[in-house]
């Protein structure tokens, strides 16, 4: 059965990639999620993962001030940001060859239940350091951070030292190797964010917890090959577990693959695909081989609205489906409302479990922004359950 399963899927990803491969006469893509609005359909123009996420590149911290953040005086794309958009501010000048950066989220988390509030807490996200070093056809990227206990939900699956009560030390990210072709190719082997689907900073939604994509601790040690041409861009990784976690049982075995292209100027269509088999689940301690299979697109109709959405096929011992969908609106620049929809589905008896974040962002100035989110999910034969999170947004 399980045979079977994996041809299925694995047919299912080939005939999304083959499709989304007819396309790929559109112009020349760069960027990342919903700056899609700003006609970028590409990553590594502005980030050094060229997936998305990451250090900023120089020209990624530039938009960062010229198209992210509220314009306090009047601006224009072909003006040049000042020091203020520089590591440090500017006060420390890093070589060219190295590109540095900080971050710091911190935020506040209300848990309510039928009405009955079961948990409030504060959450310290992230407090990272990141380094990128580009010398000749060299690279090279680490990040190193600390996690207090409280968070291990949500990073203890990326910490480098052992449970402490006060705190863990967590690397997220450190990957060496080497760009060829002008740019274009980009082959490396570390600890990497997995190629699949959006690149989105919703962590804990269920297209990236059910898949385990997401880059607050899904990351995982392998090999990749990333290209980023004109048309298209592609990623395939070969897992070889997270060396993060014990025992080695635990570790997940196979691949990550995306594919993505750019349709027009503001619309992108892409494929994933993910096997992989641990010997012990983390979660459950027995055998599990897991896939997931589906498609994304990023698209905006007009410049203040951003869609983005995936859905995918979840194969275990059953066949199940998650689903995701954000509106993004940008009335004024650095201003969002988000509202963002779900659906999940394990397959046999399960049933449908739903989603509903209603947020809103403020990037307030280059290096700063505040989010807050209201987020009810329903479980099948549960009562409802409610978050309500505010957190704030530093980075150096």
């Amino acid at each position: 059965m399980i045979q079977k399963n994996v041809y299925r899927g694995f047919s299912l990803f080939i005939g999304f990639a083959l499709g989304a491969l007819l396309f790929v006469w559109a112009p020349r893509a760069e960027a990342y999620p919903w700056m899609i609005r700003h006609e970028y359909g590409g990553c590594a123009t502005c980030h050094t993962d060229p997936s998305g996420a990451g250090v900023l590149t120089p020209y990624g911290r530039a938009q960062s001030e010229l198209l992210l953040s509220t314009q306090w005086k009047k601006t224009s794309q072909e003006d040049e940001p000042g020091a203020f958009k520089e590591f440090l501010f500017g006060v420390v000048k890093s070589p060219d060859w190295l590109q540095l950066q900080g971050w710091v989220r911190n935020g506040y988390l209300w848990n309510d239940l039928d009405g009955t509030l079961v948990d409030h807490r504060i959450l310290q996200m992230r407090a990272d350091l990141g380094a990128h070093v580009a010398l000749d056809a060299f690279r090279a990227a680490a990040t190193v951070g600390y996690n207090i206990h409280d968070s291990a939900p949500f990073a203890d699956q990326a910490w480098v030292t052992g449970p402490s009560s006060a705190g863990n030390i967590v690397a997220r990210e450190y990957w060496a190797g080497a760009s060829l072709k002008d740019d274009t190719l980009l082959i490396r082997g570390g600890r990497l964010n997995l190629p699949f689907g959006l690149r989105n900073i919703e962590h804990t939604s269920w297209v990236r917890s059910e898949t385990r994509t997401d880059i607050n601790q899904g990351q995982q040690h392998g090999a990749a090959v990333a290209y980023s041409g004109e048309k298209i861009r592609a990623e395939l990784m070969g897992i070889a577990g997270n060396f993060q976690i014990h025992p080695d049982a635990y570790r997940e075995r196979g691949y990550s693959a995306y594919i993505e292209t750019v349709l027009g100027s503001r619309y992108t269509l892409g494929a994933s695909s993910l096997i992989t088999h641990a010997s012990a689940d983390i979660a459950t301690s027995v055998p599990l081989t897991r896939q997931a299979h589906g498609i994304f697109t990023r698209l905006a109709p007009i410049r203040a609205l951003a869609i983005l959405a995936e859905a995918d096929l979840l194969v275990t011992a059953s066949t199940g489906g998650v689903g995701f969908i954000q509106a993004d609106i940008e009335p004024i620049q650095g201003v969002h409302g988000i509202l963002t929809g779900e659906l999940l589905n394990h397959g046999g008896s399960d049933k449908t479990h739903t989603g509903l974040w209603v947020g809103a962002a403020w990037f307030i100035i280059p290096h700063v922004d505040i989010r807050v989110d209201a987020i009810r999910r329903t479980t099948p034969d549960a009562p409802a359950a409610m978050t309500y999170l505010m957190q704030g947004h530093f980075y150096l």
